[in-house]
């Protein structure tokens, strides 16, 4: 009897935002701050980690103003955004969505 895993649940998305903006700069200069997104791919498994790195090398190559680390078990992608606006926060999460997607489509076959 074979066990088929879900590709989905071997490869776990977070995120989070850093600011260099104190509570006082957003109480009196509002939310105009730069941020930095951050996406932690996080992989189960040999096959999964080694696929993040795989695509931590092509997003290194492909776009420069992000910033790829490799983790011990996966991959963080940090992308400095000039203010915090919602919609292009909302497209980074968007995006990130889609490249998991991917990832998981190219994972080897797992039994």
């Amino acid at each position: 009897m074979q066990k088929v895993t879900n590709h989905n649940e071997l490869i776990d998305l977070s995120f989070a935002m850093e600011s260099s903006a104190s509570l006082w700069n957003v109480i009196f200069e509002g939310f105009d701050q730069e941020v930095v997104l951050i996406s932690k791919f996080t992989g189960k498994g040999p096959g999964a980690v080694n696929t993040l790195y795989r695509f931590g090398s092509l997003i290194c190559e492909r776009y420069k103003n992000c910033k790829v680390e490799p983790k011990k078990s996966g991959i963080e992608i940090r992308k400095s955004l000039p203010e915090n606006d919602v919609t292009l926060v909302n497209e980074w999460t968007d995006l990130m969505e889609s490249v998991r997607e991917e990832m998981t489509k190219c994972m080897p076959s797992t039994q």
